[in-house]
């Protein structure tokens, strides 16, 4: 979820048509903005999960507000944890390319001019061999299908495609795809955000992902954003080290349960 989406002083529920749709339940999202102060913050969250109509309610609030747990146990529904969302931050000027061991490595940095059929295979076949079987919100409950979380990264990657190519990164060796960034743009144009990242299996470990990061940060300067940001799961260790070596720091954390409707 991007940064940008969890800003805010209020409390807010919000209808997922796409997620509905894809696993075949109700499913809504409730953010607590990052603004927010216990206990008001709390009495609401309680209330939302309360009044909402649907099954699954995936929520979100920022982790330093450590009773929120217990206000969202205290509500009508069963709740799951589910993940703890880290983010991380980096000055654009730290990201760099290396031209020198691009070629030495045999590898390219592209960015679509459109969303044509190569640029949609290219992301496909990293998105499915990078995020199969990854460990997510949508995995840590029994009641979705854990091959649809795999869809949901493939649809939210062929999205980012399909709204403005510009928004998706491409690392290729020789002429094969082998790592992808998609990104958005935060609205107060400093921030460029990465959504999803990760490289093919068989290429991970031999220091390619800093290539594709430095692409982004080409990306970042190119809109005149100050700052480039990234998520992930706080299991994903071996990914926040690269990021570590790549002068990101840690910023904020977000905590995610899935609040499930109790049969009547």
């Amino acid at each position: 979820m991007s940064w940008d989406a969890l800003q805010g002083a209020t409390v807010t529920r919000s209808g997922s048509a796409v997620e509905s749709d894809r696993f075949g339940l109700t499913i809504g999202r409730v953010v607590v903005g990052d603004q927010c102060q216990e206990p008001e913050a709390a009495r609401a969250l309680t209330a939302a999960l309360d009044d909402a109509p649907e099954e699954l309610l995936v929520v979100r609030w920022p982790t330093r507000l450590v009773t929120l747990g217990a206000a969202a146990a205290a509500s009508s529904r069963a709740v799951i944890p589910a993940d703890v969302l880290v983010y991380w931050e980096v000055p654009t000027s730290t990201l760099q390319p290396d031209p020198a061991a691009l070629a030495s490595d045999e590898l390219r940095v592209e960015v679509p001019s459109a969303a044509d059929d190569a640029s949609r295979a290219a992301l496909d076949l990293v998105v499915r061999d990078s995020f199969a079987g990854y460990g997510n919100h949508y995995t840590a409950n029994p009641r979705l299908d854990r091959d649809l979380a795999l869809t949901g990264y493939l649809d939210w990657a062929g999205r980012a495609l399909d709204d403005n190519p510009q928004d998706v990164v491409l690392l290729h060796h020789r002429d094969q795809p082998i790592g992808v960034a998609t990104l958005t743009t935060g609205g107060d144009g400093q921030d460029l955000e990465i959504l999803l990242a990760g490289l093919t299996g068989s290429t991970q470990g031999q220091g390619w992902y800093r290539h594709l990061l430095a692409g982004v940060g080409e990306q970042a300067r190119a809109r005149g954003c100050s700052r480039v940001i990234i998520s992930t799961q706080v299991h994903n260790i071996r990914v926040q080290r690269a990021w570590a070596r790549s002068g990101f720091r840690p910023f904020g954390a977000v905590t995610t349960v899935h609040a499930m409707r109790r049969p009547d």
